[in-house]
């Protein structure tokens, strides 16, 4: 049995593992998703939306009621409470028994008792008693709410001097010609909504407040700056991008939505202003009022913030569009006129004068001709001396020109029109002819370097071919000297041929005449093999090759018998003009879209030359062109030459003794 229970058992525990791990399995893993913040978050956004809204809202009224108790003269704190609406109610008493004396006494009214009790009606008044003068006795007035009375009792006195009843003391009733006394009893507990309730929960609340709406203030002014500043930083931010994105408001121009929004808010304001009674419902009315006013201008400035972040906010406002095509209209008015002859333009303001000058002779006044006369003068006089003073400019400059001045150059500050168009053309040609006579130096310099040298590198192997030849002729035959002499010939005409296969080489080079069969080559193949053949040439020369040759492969398009050709002209420089001891350095590296191959090595004479000059045809660097190391200085013109046929680049660095040759061709 216990075995049986065992077995029951261990079946359980399996197929609940079998069910787990099915589970599991099915189950699909999930990732950490990044954490957005808070910014980016809308319901946030919204929260922190309201709470500004409120808190914003709170500020403004604690600041106010702050600055009240402060103005006050600090009766809220030096006068009861009682006292202090026992003197607000006086006031209100006070306008309520001179609006009702007012209706009593209007000739107008059909039924002033009537309208005198729907003054007070629904106000907390027990009741009102007026008692007039004599003369005005029948007009005598009572009002009973049926109300509870309170403590609250005012008697006012009102005289009438002729323009109607005003309030005075007892005292004052010199040339009176008739009174009114005036009973006002409150309710003992008030019922209505009216102006006796709105001061009696003003002051309730403002002397239970008047210690701690300082705090109060400051706290929700800071809570409300906080909202405002996360709000403006998450303004246009999303859920989907980290970019500010642009939304459906921002698509109205800016000026336009603040006009807008002023002109609404400010009509509302003058509606409220004018019809301000000062109970529940416009309390109310003035608090949605202030609420709408605090989250549209939240609103706007949300809306300016997104735009600030997105760019060029102010390209879509009205003002700028206006002010654009206006500018547009005075360029386009501008340009046309440009486009104009300077001869018609002339003609055009001479008669544009000319017309005006009739109009005003024949239609104007006397005083308004001297008007004319005076503000034409105004603008003509300084337009003539600006272009008297700019076509002494021009003149001048086209006369430095003539004389050779070719440096000197026409400031155009100040010119417009076809003015400054004179100036810069005149400038052109000047810079045109200092460059062409620049080139032309060169070039003059260049071909008599050139012709000299090339004289200098033929004549040396010539003479020597010329001189050897007479010696082998002078020989016996079979003299043993005869092979010695045909030695020299055979190398001084290797040396000849190699100078004219260089200047034919440099000649097709430059011309573009070469052909070059680009393809896809592999710049580590050819750079190990130069490292194979140069390694003992360098160690002859008393050099150390270091090879920096990546083992991935760099493939740049390029012929590769041209290439060499490159590689064996800047390696076979390093070995005639390196200094012995030191290290050559070859290396390949990508730098972007680039393989970029170096040379560099230690010069043994000092290189007083710059890297230009030392790339021009039959330039050394040593500047001597008799001492024991051969070459022609065609090397690099030749390297240049070509590395510029195969889309490449060559560049020279040179700093103190240290020779660097810089190739660059885009990579495939």
């Amino acid at each position: 049995m216990e075995e049986n229970n065992k077995l029951v058992l261990a079946e359980d525990i399996e197929t609940s593992e079998n069910v787990e791990s099915k589970e599991s399995a099915a189950t699909p893993v999930s990732h950490p998703i990044k954490k957005l913040p808070l910014t980016h978050s809308l319901p946030a956004k919204v929260a922190a939306f309201i709470l500004t809204i409120i808190t914003a809202a709170v500020a403004c009224v604690s600041i106010a009621v702050c600055a009240m108790l402060v103005t006050s003269n600090h009766q809220v704190y030096t006068v009861p409470k009682d006292e202090m609406k026992r003197m607000m109610y006086e006031n209100e008493a006070c306008d309520n028994a001179k609006n009702v004396i007012s209706v009593l006494t209007d000739p107008n009214v059909d039924d002033s008792r009537a309208s005198a009790t729907a003054v007070v009606d629904l106000k907390n008044i027990a009741s009102m008693n007026v008692e007039f003068s004599n003369d005005l006795s029948f007009k005598n007035w009572s009002y009973d709410s049926g109300k509870e009375p309170g403590d609250m009792k005012f008697t006012f006195m009102f005289y009438d001097f002729g323009d109607g009843f005003i309030e005075r003391s007892s005292s004052v009733v010199l040339g009176a010609k008739s009174s009114a006394k005036v009973t006002v009893v409150l309710a003992k507990s008030f019922t209505s909504s009216d102006r006796y309730s709105m001061d009696s929960m003003i002051l309730d609340i403002l002397y239970a407040l008047r210690y701690m709406i300082f705090v109060i203030a400051v706290i929700t002014f800071i809570m409300a700056i906080s909202g405002f500043i996360f709000l403006m930083s998450a303004s246009g931010r999303h859920q989907t991008s980290d970019k500010p994105e642009a939304s459906f408001g921002t698509k109205i121009p800016f000026d336009l939505l603040l006009a807008g929004t002023l002109l609404v808010f400010g009509f509302f304001s003058a509606v409220m202003l004018s019809n301000i009674e000062r109970d529940t419902f416009e309390i109310i009315f003035i608090g949605i009022f202030m609420i709408s006013l605090l989250a549209a201008g939240l609103g706007l400035c949300m809306s300016l913030a997104t735009r600030i972040k997105l760019g060029g906010w102010w390209k879509n406002t009205v003002t700028y569009m206006i002010l654009h095509f206006i500018w547009k209209c005075i360029k386009g008015f501008f340009k046309l006129v440009s486009k104009i002859p300077l001869v018609w333009k002339t003609m055009v303001i001479s008669c544009g004068i000319f017309l005006l000058d009739l109009l005003f002779v024949g239609l104007a006044d006397e005083p308004e001709k001297i008007i004319y006369i005076f503000i034409r003068s105004i603008i003509l006089l300084p337009a003539i001396i600006y272009f008297a003073v700019m076509l002494r400019n021009l003149l001048k400059g086209s006369r430095a020109l003539a004389e050779g001045h070719l440096d000197q150059q026409i400031s155009t500050g100040g010119m417009i029109l076809d003015l400054k168009e004179a100036a810069n053309n005149l400038n052109s040609i000047g810079k045109g002819m200092s460059l062409a006579v620049e080139e032309r130096t060169k070039s003059d310099r260049m071909k008599t370097e050139l012709i000299t040298n090339v004289s200098h590198d033929i004549k040396t192997p010539l003479t020597s071919i010329i001189n050897y030849s007479d010696l082998i002729m002078k020989e016996p035959a079979g003299s043993e000297k005869i092979a010695e002499y045909s030695e020299v010939l055979h190398r001084q005409s290797e040396k000849l041929k190699r100078l004219i296969d260089d200047l034919v080489e440099t000649s097709k080079a430059t011309t573009g005449n070469l052909e070059v069969n680009l393809a896809p080559c592999s710049v580590n193949e050819l750079l190990s093999q130069a490292e194979g053949e140069y390694e003992q040439k360098m160690e002859a020369a008393g050099l150390t090759l270091v090879s920096d040759v990546p083992e991935k492969t760099v493939t740049i398009m390029a012929d590769g018998r041209r290439l060499w050709r490159v590689f064996d002209n800047l390696l076979n420089n390093a070995c005639k003009y390196a200094l012995s001891g030191t290290r050559v350095y070859m290396s390949l590296e990508e730098k972007g879209s680039e393989a970029v191959i170096t040379f560099k090595n230690t010069s043994r004479e000092a290189l007083n030359i710059s890297a230009d000059e030392l790339m021009e045809r039959f330039v050394r660097g040593d500047k001597s062109r008799n001492s024991g190391t051969e070459g022609n200085g065609l090397g690099l013109a030749i390297a240049k030459s070509l590395t510029d046929l195969q889309n490449g680049k060559l560049e020279l660095f040179i700093d103190g003794d240290l020779f660097k040759a810089e190739l660059r061709f885009p990579l495939i």
